[in-house]
């Protein structure tokens, strides 16, 4: 009998050199969940611009701080939790960008979290608190 229900994480210093590692496995947990190669590239996007955001803004490119990303697979569900000791920052509080005014203005960077938006289907944002010391991102994708 086959469970249905697989819960692994990886954790990596906070360089972006170690991304790579994070994207393997996102895909392959997306994979193995029954996520179509395209379907789990959006997910593993989406991962890979979280945890890069985390890195560069609230790590700061120190690599002697670690983060966690936990893959659930329940089934028809995928649910990662981006796991950080950083800055408390919601990236829900972002609002979305002016994308004509985006254009405009030849402007780069900062649609990190436009990109997640676009790609997941619900997010969720704990920041750390006396309960627990870790803020966590939490990204659920459901199977199409």
């Amino acid at each position: 009998m086959m469970n249905n229900h697989t819960n692994k994480r990886i954790c990596i210093p906070g360089d972006t050199a170690e991304l790579a590692k994070v994207r393997e496995f996102v895909e392959m947990m997306a994979r193995s969940c029954g996520f179509t190669e395209e379907g789990a590239y959006k997910i593993v996007i989406a991962v890979d611009e979280a945890c890069s955001n985390l890195i560069r803004h609230s790590y700061q490119l120190d690599n002697s701080r670690q983060l966690c990303v936990q893959v659930e697979n329940l089934g028809k569900t995928l649910t990662i939790k981006i796991i950080d000791s950083g800055n408390s920052f919601n990236p829900l509080s972002v609002p979305p960008p002016d994308m004509g005014e985006y254009f405009r203005k030849f402007m780069r960077g900062g649609l990190g979290v436009h990109i997640i938006r676009q790609l997941i289907d619900q997010i969720e944002y704990i920041p750390a608190d006396s309960s627990h010391p870790f803020n966590i991102l939490k990204l659920v994708k459901s199977l199409e």
